[in-house]
């Protein structure tokens, strides 16, 4: 992997993965939303079916995205960032690697929960068929894993851009115009 303190590694991130980043931050947004708000739909009516199959969907084109992502940023250095507090320095890392394990976990495991069920996925309409047996226990296992780490993506989202929002509207330095794919 190319070390950040290389001369050739540029300012900002490279115009079309900041757009992946922002399409993939959209999506989970609309997956975050759309999870809360699905969960207290009755068992049992159209409604419900609807808006799970949406949201299976929409996580299957994040997972993809997500996919991408990844694969871009294990074959190439962020950009460096500018001179940070001791503070945040320390907190970086560990909540960058916490940011990829939760991009992982939260699809892997909705999408396994998904097979452990008798209705799997309708991508779109199109039924994939479940590769798993009808296992309540699996699928409560994974289903757990699903909903308690998308909670806590979702805190740790908020960090996230209030992180950011501090430093473009306190520190004002370059951090958050490193992701924008204009301007």
């Amino acid at each position: 992997m190319p070390s950040a303190a290389d001369p050739k590694v540029a300012e900002r991130y490279p115009r079309s993965v900041a757009l992946l980043h922002w399409l993939i931050a959209a999506l989970i947004l609309v997956l975050i939303a759309l999870g809360w708000f699905m969960a207290d739909i009755p068992k049992g009516t159209p409604a419900r079916a609807y808006y799970f199959n949406l949201h299976k969907s929409l996580g299957l084109i994040a997972a993809l995205g997500i996919a991408g992502f990844i694969g871009w940023r294990w074959r190439h250095a962020p950009p460096p960032p500018p001179r940070l507090a001791r503070w945040e320095a320390r907190i970086m890392a560990p909540a960058r690697v916490l940011m990829y394990l939760l991009l992982v976990l939260v699809p892997v495991s909705g999408y396994v929960e998904a097979n452990f069920s008798p209705y799997g996925i309708r991508f779109f309409g199109l039924p994939l068929p479940p590769w798993g047996p009808d296992d309540k226990r699996l699928y409560f296992l994974f289903n757990h894993m699903h909903v308690y780490s998308a909670d806590a993506f979702a805190a740790l989202l908020a960090l996230h851009a209030g992180a950011a929002l501090k430093h473009w509207l306190v520190n004002r330095d370059r951090i958050l115009q490193r992701m924008l794919p204009f301007g």
